[in-house]
């Protein structure tokens, strides 16, 4: 608006009458409304009024919030008139409520056309206040002004239409109380208990500096309300204290849904999955190792390539087949046992010689130190990147009760869904804060990154987060019904948003938890000679044993042959 304009404006409102035509048609102009809707049963008493402003008008008798979603995206001004009954007033309020739902920040004129009401202007003033409506504008039979003065504490005052108008939009709200529900859920909000119980840096979290911030700019006074317990509270617990007014607003954030009032979302929550980075192979996994299938194959090759060429040898020098002979050579190799070869051979002799030594000898002793080498190394699993190297390493997603409800919004697939596996609260709890590396875990980004950042310092980090999101949500904070600094927040956050300041306080929350003891970084690998263990010996102890009830079964296996 330009100072031509607002001079003219001024000027306008300073010389015009104070006679309710005027009043209204000044407020359109100003406010640059376009239409006026008058809240009544039938349109004769506002007739009497003897109103001749050009706006266009409708009665509304019915309930059409529905109708102003969709069609009346404009502001308006809303006008009723005032009953002598003081309930009635006041079940007028609840009505305009659930027909003005999300449109708190229309004007409403309240006429007063009866001469005895005026003691009753403070409790109508403080159920439109309590009901979300901050711009309310009464007028007489005496040609007065009266608004709401909410700030610092709420009251009624006489006014004229210039002030209103100056201070329709005011942000200095004098320390008035803003009530935030608060408890232990990290990253959004967690207690400081390092801090005293009184002391405004009590509570953090990049929700609850958000907050925070937002409370410093308006001059509000930031008043945390504690959950019972301090625990995590579900998307019902907080619907209910805000619908009791026990607070304005939860500290943490929620999916975005048309269910029940939140700020405007500005930025997606991706979900992510927190998956083992590559847990420690089992030595046992190694000492089954030469007993698989492949290897056998292999073997059985080498000896029937070692066989056959040997018979072949010997056929050619000798006339006759002798495949015992070469059968027991072969398998002597692989053993490495001493072995002698056939003496009258000639020049096949060093044939047979170099076959042996390569294909056998080497080979096997090529295994064996692989074998050894796996055995006293600690050698770690191939990183998990996707949903499908989840269930091909056996791999369960732990998800406690909030879960279930978020990721039946995300869609997750059917093959992320049969890797879920219920458990307690407590244990979830104990097990994710840990980053227990023998499951995975699944929720919004900034809370995987919270977690992750203990292993900050670790050689060998012991979880990951997987490249790809399972899911996306818009990120909000649930709020009072029609609360009336609604607008204020959500210019707030949207500002912090496009400043980039948003994304900053998310980091810094990482950093703020290790001050207040709530997070750990977990103690760095040293590169140092680890002493030896039991576990350790455990496959020596076990071949040992082996060998041991193989050289009994022969024993007894002797024993019976002399006796047979």
């Amino acid at each position: 608006m330009s100072l031509v304009k607002i001079v003219i404006i001024t000027s306008i409102l300073k010389l015009s009458s104070s006679n309710l035509d005027t009043i209204i048609s000044q407020l359109s102009l100003v406010l640059k409304v376009r239409s006026q809707v008058y809240y009544g049963f039938t349109f004769d008493r506002f007739e009497a009024l003897n109103l001749r402003n050009n706006q266009p008008r409708q009665l509304i008798y019915i309930n059409f919030s529905e109708e102003f979603k969709t069609q009346h995206d404009e502001p308006i001004i809303l006008i009723t008139i005032l009953e002598e009954d003081l309930n009635f007033n006041l079940q007028t309020v609840e009505v305009l409520t659930s027909y003005l739902k999300d449109r708190q920040y229309n004007d409403i004129l309240l006429l007063d056309v009866n001469a005895n009401i005026t003691k009753s202007y403070l409790q109508i003033s403080k159920s439109y206040w309590d009901a979300g409506f901050s711009n309310v504008l009464i007028y007489n039979l005496e040609k007065e002004l009266w608004t709401i003065n909410p700030y610092p504490h709420l009251d009624i005052k006489q006014t004229y239409l210039e002030e209103y108008l100056r201070n329709r939009n005011n942000r200095n709200l004098m320390g008035y109380p803003l009530r935030i529900l608060v408890t232990n859920d990290p990253p959004h909000c967690f207690v400081d208990e390092l801090e005293p119980p009184n002391s405004p840096n009590r509570y953090k979290g990049s929700i609850i500096t958000i907050l925070q911030i937002f409370a410093d700019h308006l001059n509000a006074t930031f008043q945390p309300v504690a959950f019972p317990g301090l625990r995590r509270y579900s998307t019902t617990e907080c619907l209910q204290m805000v619908a009791n007014n026990e607070t304005d607003a939860c500290g943490s954030i929620f999916i975005r849904t048309y269910r029940y009032a939140t700020s405007q979302p500005v930025r997606l929550n991706r979900v992510a999955i927190m998956a083992p980075f590559g847990n420690p192979i089992d030595k046992f996994h190694y000492f089954f190792r030469p007993f698989d299938f492949y290897v056998w194959i292999g073997i059985g090759l080498i000896v029937f390539y070692i066989s056959t060429l040997g018979t072949l040898l010997h056929r050619w020098h000798f006339g006759n087949w002798d495949v015992g002979q070469y059968l027991l050579l072969a398998l002597q190799t692989l053993l490495t046992i001493s072995l002698s070869l056939p003496k009258s051979l000639g020049c096949s002799r060093i044939i047979l010689f170099l076959l042996l030594f390569t294909v056998g000898f080497i080979l096997s002793n090529l295994y064996v130190a692989l074998l050894s080498m796996m055995l006293t190394t600690k050698l770690y699993q191939k990183p998990i990147e996707n949903i499908a190297d989840l269930k091909a390493e056996n791999v369960n997603i732990l998800l406690q009760q909030h879960n279930l409800n978020p990721n039946s919004i995300y869609g997750s697939s059917e093959e992320l869904r049969e890797r879920f596996l219920l458990v307690e609260e407590l244990l979830h709890q104990q097990r994710r804060d840990g980053l227990d590396p023998n499951y995975a875990y699944v929720d919004s980004e900034d809370r995987m990154d919270f977690y992750l950042y203990q292993q900050k310092f670790l050689r060998r980090r012991r979880m990951k987060k997987l490249p790809n999101p399972v899911g996306y949500t818009w990120a909000v904070q649930v709020l009072k019904q029609n609360w009336v600094l609604e607008k204020y927040y959500n210019e707030h956050v949207q500002r912090l948003f496009e400043t980039g300041l948003q994304n900053k306080l998310v980091e810094d929350v990482h950093e703020l938890a290790v001050r207040a003891g709530f997070l750990h970084f977990f103690p760095t690998q040293t590169q140092t000679i680890e002493p030896l263990r039991l576990k350790d010996i455990v496959i020596a102890g076990m071949i040992l044993g082996v060998g041991f009830a193989l050289a009994g079964i022969c024993f007894l296996g002797e024993l019976l042959f002399e006796r047979v």
